[in-house]
């Protein structure tokens, strides 16, 4: 299996709604600031954990998709309705 394989099966197994209520949805164009202070803008979320993990729970498109972050490590830059 491939990493793109695996990368598209694992976005299957994840959940549309949050499991807790939260401000970010599917779509969503985000920016994720690490536990150091650097930001890294345009990231869109890519679906949901089906439970916290420690806070975390909102996966993104990035090269550690399989590791959720809080949404406190987040911050908005346009709604998916915007987006649409």
């Amino acid at each position: 299996m491939t990493t793109r394989q695996s990368y598209d099966e694992f976005l299957k197994r994840l959940k549309m709604e949050p499991p807790v209520e939260c401000e970010f949805s599917v779509g969503d164009r985000v920016t994720f600031t690490n536990e150091y202070g650097v930001s890294f803008p345009g990231y869109k979320v890519v679906g949901f954990a089906e439970e916290e993990f420690y806070g975390r729970f909102i996966h993104l498109d990035k090269s550690s998709w399989w590791f959720p972050v809080k949404p406190s490590e987040l911050t908005l830059e346009q709604k998916v309705s915007d987006n649409q």
